[in-house]
């Protein structure tokens, strides 16, 4: 693997000056025994990752895509992406081709630290990337694979020895095969970007409280004011003290997988174990990429038909709200969901769960009954919002 080779350098050069030399000493690779081999679907890349790393896929028609984290941390994953050219990158291509991948992924919000070619003809560039969870030192690594761009992006933000070294035996087992069938793209069309401009989504409804088991609950809704689908929306909550220290951080993604411009979706954070008795305050961050691919097959609202709804409460004594919906469209919709916000009196919100029809695919004209049940309410329930969503199949 001939990525991380300088990552412990980088790290020591954004480190404060010192009197004493820095040296870094070749050691061989971590043993990786306990590791498991993820092998990508498309067979254009395989890792190996410790065994309680979380893996999400992200490629689209353009290009394959997709992250591993590592538990409990609150950095950006660590991402893999690759492109098919369709020739074989030279060495100016690649470097057009860097210059293409900065600035559409990252944009405005992104700022370029250094810039280093390395002996095997591959790049290493350093950058700060502002984002939902504050700012962030991006390592990100570019190389040719024959016609395949391939890019490695880890979050090397505060990382101790131990996540370090972990990071760098993780980044070190990645092996691209540049034969591997992957559809040709045309480059000028890059990765969708983080949305990070300002006021792109916007909250209100906002309504904090203790749940009975004592979690600290944040509700509210986020509208889409970016003109353009968002998809991989994530809300982030932060406890402040009164010297505005961070005591805790929090983060949901938003259970409508895409929302529509100008459009709000509830959403929930939740605290486990409660609030911080020194937390006087709390601040919503939020992020997301614009949706394209994903809208393909994408079914909203107008695509269903609703009816029967009553919203009451059942023998436990728990808010239930229930109701019909219909296929109107011509061609069967799968994974139809149901999202349900509940609203107090001064439009907060109270309450939001979601659920996915008893049945994974719905015939066009055909009709299918819901159920939302809300053992716990921050508030008291005076109306309800719902919305649908689906995919053609």
């Amino acid at each position: 693997m001939r990525y991380l080779a300088c990552l412990l350098t980088l790290l020591i050069a954004l480190s404060a000056c010192t009197n004493a030399p820095n040296v870094l000493i070749a050691t061989p690779l971590p043993p990786d025994a306990n590791f498991r081999t993820y092998r990508h679907p498309s067979g254009v890349f395989t890792l190996r990752l410790p065994p309680e790393w979380s893996v999400r896929d992200l490629s689209d028609a353009n290009a394959v895509r997709a992250e591993f984290s590592a538990p409990n941390t609150n950095g950006l994953p660590l991402s893999i992406y690759v492109r098919n050219s369709g020739t074989v990158l030279s060495a100016t291509a690649l470097i057009e081709q860097i210059d293409l991948y900065l600035q559409t992924v990252h944009g405005s919000a992104y700022r370029e630290v250094s810039r280093t070619a390395q002996g095997d003809g591959s790049w290493r560039v350093v950058g700060v990337r502002q984002t939902g969870i504050g700012e962030r030192v991006l390592n990100t690594f570019l190389q040719a694979d024959g016609t395949f761009l391939s890019v490695i992006e880890a979050d090397v933000t505060d990382l101790d020895d131990s996540a370090l070294y972990t990071l760098r035996a993780v980044i070190n087992t990645l092996r691209v095969d540049p034969n591997a069938t992957l559809r040709v793209a045309d480059l000028s069309r890059a990765p969708e970007a983080p949305v990070a401009e300002l006021g792109a989504l916007t909250f209100s409804g906002l309504l904090s409280w203790t749940a009975p088991n004592g979690d600290f609950v944040i509700n509210g809704m986020v509208t889409n004011n970016a003109g353009a689908p968002l998809e991989a929306i994530r809300i982030t909550a932060l406890l402040y003290d009164a010297n505005d220290t961070v005591l805790a951080e929090q983060a949901n993604v938003l259970s409508a997988d895409i929302l529509m411009p100008n459009v709000s979706a509830p959403f929930s954070v939740r605290f486990r174990g409660g609030k911080p008795s020194r937390a006087v305050r709390y601040e919503l961050r939020s992020v997301a990429r614009h949706a394209e691919f994903a809208l393909q097959n994408y079914l909203g609202e107008e695509a269903f038909l609703r009816g029967n709804e009553i919203a009451r409460y059942n023998a436990n004594g728990f808010l239930t709200v229930s109701g019909d919906i219909v296929n109107q469209t011509q061609n069967v919709a799968n994974f139809v969901k149901i999202i349900v916000a509940i609203l107090d009196d001064q439009g907060r919100v109270v309450a939001t769960d979601s659920t996915f029809l008893n049945r994974s695919t719905l015939l066009p004209g055909e009709a299918a009954r819901f159920e939302v049940v809300f053992p716990e309410l921050g508030g008291g329930a005076i109306r309800y919002i719902i919305s649908v969503e689906g995919r053609r199949g």
